[in-house]
Formats: C-alpha cells, sequence, structure tokens
C-alpha cells in the first residue's frame, strides 16, 4: 500500500510540475506576444498595442498633447490617465492590464468599439488635467466650481471634450 500511494503522490506531483511549467510557458509566450514590456515604460505607443485602440492613438497623435517639445511629447497617455505618485501609478498600471488581458482573453465577443472612461479614470484624468493646467484653470476657473447644470463639480471634459483624443 506504501508504494502504491507513493506513486500517486509522484503521479500528482508530475502532472501539477507539468502544468506549472504549461502555465509559465503560456504567461512568457502571452507576455511576449502582447509586447508586455512596452507597458514598463511611459511610451504612449505601448497604448496602440490592441486594434481597440486605433482610432484614439490617431487621435492623440495629431493633438496638441502629442507634438513635440524638445523630442518628447507635450503629454503622453499616461500623464493624463495615470496618477502621477509611483505606487498609485503602478498600482493603477496592474489594474488595468488585469483587466484588459482579461477581457482580451474571455471577453472577445462583447469588446466595446469605442471605449469610455470608468469613474475612476475619469477623477484621474479631471486630476491630472488641473495639475499639468493649474495656471491656467486657477485664473479662469476654480476647478472644484460647481457647473449650473448638474450636482458635480465642473470637469475640464465638460468643455474640452475632444482634448487628447
Amino acid at each position: 500500500m506504501n508504494g502504491i500511494n507513493k506513486k500517486a503522490s509522484m503521479l500528482s506531483t508530475s502532472v501539477l510540475l507539468i502544468l506549472l511549467c504549461v502555465l509559465v510557458i503560456t504567461g512568457i509566450y502571452t507576455f511576449i506576444n502582447a509586447k508586455g514590456t512596452s507597458y514598463l515604460s511611459n511610451d504612449s505607443t505601448a497604448c496602440n498595442n490592441c486594434h481597440i485602440m486605433n482610432d484614439v492613438y490617431h487621435d492623440y497623435t495629431n493633438s496638441v498633447h502629442a507634438r513635440k517639445v524638445k523630442g518628447e511629447p507635450r503629454a503622453t497617455c499616461s500623464d493624463c490617465h495615470l496618477p502621477h505618485s509611483f505606487v498609485s501609478k503602478w498600482i493603477a498600471k496592474a489594474e488595468s492590464g488585469i483587466g484588459h488581458a482579461y477581457s482580451f482573453t474571455f471577453k472577445l465577443d462583447s469588446l466595446p468599439t469605442h471605449l469610455s472612461a470608468t469613474e475612476k479614470s475619469k477623477k484621474m484624468i479631471q486630476d491630472n488635467c488641473v495639475r499639468c493646467h493649474i495656471d491656467s484653470v486657477g485664473v479662469v476657473v476654480n476647478p472644484t466650481t460647481k457647473s449650473g447644470h448638474t450636482d458635480s463639480a465642473l470637469q475640464c471634459v465638460s468643455c474640452h471634450k475632444n482634448v487628447g483624443h
């Protein structure tokens, strides 16, 4: 009986190791195929790795934010769409990456043709607009001013809908 248990244990361990190897190899292949290292940078071309972003990326490349100053764009996708503190930025990138990986793996049939910002990303975008443009915004309008048309604070995109893309 002891020999049977030992063989079953070795078989279970072997199957587990094979499955682990397959999982690691699949993960590495997916990371390479999805250009995973590009997401570790702030380069906006990484945001265009998947076809769903083609229109948005095209609009960005023709926007004032993409115009280069001293060889660098005025603002990258990360500058507008991610928090700027080190830890918060990488947490947001990880959350976004996991969400995108899940959607592109398991929800291909239901992917939207037009992306919409979540409430969390709308807040990040608003905070970044104000952070970059506080000199102008502070003079023109208080960024926390209540709009006469809604119960929420006036958002930059209320007037500047097509800025960026």
